[in-house]
């Protein structure tokens, strides 16, 4: 999918492209993007004062010496021209794309796992970071902006990957962040609340996730034949996807999980699978099925499978530090009211105290979710501690206040602002048997307020306070 034949002529000989005028350097092409808060048309003198040599642009701009050109969406042009600059990689990569609200990360994870055990060499690029075996090439955003997204996998076909398993968010589906881009696979999770500052509502934001499977080249999508938009999709992609759930053409039949891992058996056509994994929790049967749909339709040996499942480990992600007295933490990226439920039942379930649940929610982001998550941490805890996550701008405190809205039994609720305090708050009141669930910052290494990111990382702080006192594994 090239860019107007006019811009392509142009990055034959430009020196880089970019949408953020303080990047521009001699011989670039700026591209002029209309933001949430910034508008790039009003930095195209900038951009050409610091060597720009065209500004692409989408509507009138007076007062400007320097060359434009317009077009209808210089978003779609830009990841156009990401493409076509940094030599089209997807066509001679295999891309692996997975979209959904809950089980992205995890669902990348297994697949490099399994690829890799399959002797391809795989890349991944999402939530936690952007790497390639060992090497790192970036840190996490979701999915980054379309110059990143199209140089990240120039670099990773360069450095030898046959494939890149990258987690697509509805944003960037929505901003053309990965347009351009030639799939293997495309992958649907599920769709639950979030993301609705953004979208506004549920409807648009499934379109925006259904971009994926209707906009964009690629040979078999898999889909969750259980979730309600799944099932919208497979009915519009008939024999072009693989469906997996308990009604799925690969279907679960049996999942059992505890504090060891898992273990679970599906069928596809006449054959039956069983597997063993190290992940924990009754909702990483779709994460799994969804990997191991992937990897039979792709002709994988299901031995290499097999090995891949037994040590995934994905960081943030239902991570179980124990204690010497007998309690565990576990630490959990769950940010939506869909995510608190799952983990939180899955704790419930497996526990033989106890629950004792710790989290908040992020600032400036959809409101409407916050009383939704307290209402799943009232469901499954025995104590809620509801404390600060990341509020960005917002006053923290209007942040609790929504979170309560959806708790009837206040007196299971702590409130402390303070995160490191309502974490050392919870694990000295817990006992043997009884678990600590930590939510909503997963990996984060950090704690964003009024704009400025604070070092702080969930499992840091848990080692800590168990450092003396117990046994972390």
């Amino acid at each position: 999918m090239a860019p107007p034949e006019e811009i392509s002529e142009i990055l034959l000989t430009a020196k880089g492209i970019t949408d953020n005028s303080k990047e521009v350097k001699e011989g670039f092409v700026f591209f002029a993007v209309r933001g949430s808060k910034f508008d790039g048309h009003n930095f195209i003198g900038e951009a050409f004062k610091r060597g720009a040599v065209v500004a692409v642009v989408e509507r009138e701009v007076e007062g400007c010496e320097g060359k434009l050109l317009k077009v209808d969406n210089t978003r779609r042009v830009l990841a156009e021209s990401a493409h076509f600059f940094f030599g089209e990689p997807s066509h001679k990569l295999n891309v692996v794309g997975v979209t959904g609200t809950n089980g992205k990360t995890t669902t990348t994870y297994i697949i490099e796992s399994m690829l890799r055990e399959a002797g391809f060499k795989a890349g991944l690029i999402g939530t936690v970071q952007y790497r390639l075996g060992e090497k790192v090439l970036g840190e996490g955003r979701t999915t980054p902006d379309p110059v990143t997204w199209h140089r990240t996998l120039g670099q990773m076909l360069d450095m030898g990957a046959t494939h890149v398993v990258a987690e697509v968010s509805s944003h960037a589906l929505d901003q053309y962040r990965v347009w351009g881009t030639k799939f293997e696979a495309v992958i649907f999770t599920n769709l639950t609340q979030d993301h609705l500052d953004y979208h506004g509502n549920m409807e648009s934001y499934f379109l925006s996730k259904r971009r994926l499977f209707s906009d964009y080249e690629y040979e078999f999508a898999v889909v969750n034949a259980d979730d309600p938009y799944g099932r919208r999709l497979l009915k519009d992609l008939k024999d072009k996807a693989v469906s997996y759930g308990r009604e799925g053409d690969l279907r679960i039949i049996e999942f059992e999980t505890g504090f060891e891992g898992s273990k679970i058996s599906v069928e596809l056509g006449s054959r039956t699978f069983k597997f063993r994994s190290s992940l924990i929790g009754e909702f990483q049967a779709y994460n799994l099925s969804a990997a191991i749909a992937y990897a039979l339709k792709r002709g994988l040996d299901p031995e290499a499978i097999q090995k891949a499942l037994e040590n995934i480990f994905v960081p943030g992600r239902f991570e179980v530090y124990r204690s010497e007295i007998g309690f565990l933490v576990v630490i959990d990226y769950a940010h939506t009211p869909d995510a608190v439920d799952n983990v939180l039942k899955t704790i419930k379930k497996l526990s033989k105290g106890k629950v004792i649940t710790v989290f908040g929610a992020g600032g400036d982001r959809d409101r409407g979710k916050r009383p939704l998550m307290g209402e799943a941490s009232e469901r499954w805890s025995d104590l809620i501690v509801i404390t600060s996550d990341n509020p960005r701008f917002e006053d923290p405190r209007r942040i609790i206040k929504d979170i309560l809205k959806g708790i009837k039994d206040k007196k299971k609720v702590l409130v402390i602002e303070d995160r490191r305090e309502a974490i050392e708050e919870a694990i000295k009141r817990a006992r043997e048997g009884d678990v600590v669930a930590i939510l909503g910052k997963g990996h984060e290494g950090y704690q964003e307020i009024e704009g400025v990111k604070y070092p702080f990382s969930d499992a840091r702080v848990v080692r800590e306070i168990l450092e003396g006192g117990a046994n972390v594994l």
